[in-house]
């Protein structure tokens, strides 16, 4: 595995870095322009003087990343819950697969509620698709994101995989860091989360021993976020209803940039996180599966299912499911107020869209509860 071992261009910056990369984030203004949301209050010399003393990541996510995500959180969210956090012992590395929905916020609220609860962060694996501008990367860098290839030939894509695997294996059975992972390339824009077969096979291509031994090293620990607005709303439904009408959907140019904004600035309501246990005693019952194909799909599923009985459901899940099937099954988790705010929400976003884009937003909606019921 020597050849893959490697790892400076894809991880992220130590604190050895950190003096040269901030001297040079200072030359641009937009990254001296996003300073002002550290602290509103303080005039921009004060900003400079806070970056100035800054000599470690920790430092650069605590009095920088940590102080900028309250200031829009107070604006954006209601209530940020979480469960399981106490579960993790502060010298134990894990691997977190999570769902995926919000390119920056399900990592960014993993890594700050770690950080309220005085755990290391984690490491985050991002699309290099997302990280084209130079001092995005540098933010990015500092903030212990590291970069994941998502377009290359099929050779050197296979490469990068191996790179990638080795890595995430390093981090965590070596006890250097704890990893965030999605459980698939993407995020679930129709609201329905599942664990790609890739992803679980990518993870074993540096597996030197057994299928269950090298899964169980990397002390997987499933979790979700669950929001009770999708700040992202309006273009995942734009996405999704192109594929709906069998349309292809062109994303502009910017796109993904104004999704992270979205994500950012946009009302997400009630927020919850939940951390589940270690898939340790799950992954022991793989050796009754034959090849490594069986038991890839059923360590997938056996995430799916940790995923679903974690989500916090909202009112507007169970309004959702009830709305979309014409019934009133769940009506007693929701009051009308509830339900008719929802309504309203759901269209204002379909307005001007065909019939079809208010079935796709409820569905959106119902899906953590269709997917709930499904493990009893």
């Amino acid at each position: 595995m020597d050849e893959h071992l490697d790892f400076e261009n894809l991880a992220p910056y130590q604190d050895k870095d950190v003096r040269l990369v901030l001297g040079e984030l200072k030359k641009h203004q937009p990254f001296l322009n996003m300073l002002r949301f550290v602290d509103t209050e303080a005039p921009q010399d004060e900003l400079v003087q806070l970056i100035d003393s800054i000599t470690t990541i920790r430092d650069f996510q605590h009095r920088v990343v940590k102080p900028w995500l309250h200031h829009f959180f107070r604006q954006t969210v209601d209530e940020l819950t979480s469960s399981g956090l106490d579960t993790l012992e502060p010298g134990q590395t894990h691997l977190f697969i999570s769902n995926h929905r919000d390119i920056i916020l399900d990592s960014a609220i993993l890594n700050l509620s770690l950080d309220d609860h005085n755990l290391p962060t984690a490491e985050i694996a991002i699309g290099d698709n997302l990280l084209k501008s130079g001092m995005v990367r540098a933010i990015t860098r500092l903030n212990k994101i590291f970069t994941v290839v998502r377009n290359a030939p099929p050779r050197e894509m296979y490469r990068h995989s191996r790179r990638l695997s080795a890595y995430i294996r390093d981090r965590v059975t070596n006890n250097k860091s704890s990893i965030w992972l999605a459980q698939s390339e993407g995020r679930a824009k129709d609201g329905n989360d599942t664990t790609q077969q890739g992803l679980v096979k990518m993870l074993n291509l540096s597996n030197e021993g057994g299928f269950e031994e090298g899964f169980r090293a990397l002390r997987i620990r499933p979790m979700s976020l669950s929001y009770e607005y999708d700040p992202c709303d309006r273009f995942k439904l734009r996405e999704l209803l192109a594929k709906a009408e069998g349309r292809k959907y062109e994303k502009k140019e910017n796109e993904d940039y104004l999704n992270i904004e979205a994500g950012i600035i946009e009302y997400k309501g009630r927020v919850h996180l939940s951390v589940q246990p270690e898939l340790q005693e799950e992954i022991g019952r793989l050796a009754s599966h034959g090849n490594i194909n069986e038991k890839a799909t059923e360590l997938a599923a056996m995430i799916d299912r940790s995923i679903y009985r974690s989500y916090r459901l909202f009112e507007n899940n169970y309004a959702a499911h009830d709305l979309l099937h014409e019934t009133d099954q769940w009506k007693k988790h929701y009051g009308q107020e509830k339900k008719e705010e929802f309504l309203a929400y759901v269209d204002k976003l379909c307005k001007g869209y065909p019939p079809k884009a208010r079935e796709i937003l409820l569905r959106k909606y119902a899906y953590p509860l269709i997917n709930s019921e499904k493990q009893g």
